[in-house]
């Protein structure tokens, strides 16, 4: 096979992933929906980040499926940095819980910035 052929190859497998892990998350979410969580704001992030008003929880969609805390359960949020290589560095919001099956949940954001508005969005929401 020559360069060009091994391109395409891989752009139709990349998109292929692309694609299989877009239908693993909206399979979730509908299954979360599905059991009676009603989606106010969906703050992004990876893994994805919901939240219910209406219901004061908050859950977070995990390859597994999905982890569900009620407002009373968050003890704090808080923005965490790692640097992963010379130019990048690693941007996370920390679910800090109590009485939850897990002490802590992360999730994974592009920049400073969208941490930044993505926590500012979840405390308005949860009053932390």
């Amino acid at each position: 096979m020559g360069s060009l052929q091994w391109f395409i190859l891989a752009v139709i497998v990349m998109a292929g992933l692309g694609f299989w892990n877009y239908q693993r998350i909206d399979g979730q979410r509908k299954e979360l929906q599905g059991a009676g969580f009603q989606i106010s704001d969906d703050l992004k992030g990876n893994p994805g980040l919901l939240v219910s008003t209406a219901q004061r929880q908050v859950a977070v969609l995990i390859p597994s499926g999905y982890l569900r805390f009620s407002f009373d359960q968050l003890k704090g949020a808080e923005i965490r940095s790692r640097d992963t290589a010379e130019t990048e560095t690693d941007f996370r919001i920390a679910l800090l819980l109590d009485g939850a099956s897990v002490p802590e949940v992360e999730i994974r954001y592009q920049n400073v910035h969208r941490v930044e508005i993505a926590l500012k969005k979840l405390r308005q929401l949860t009053g932390l």
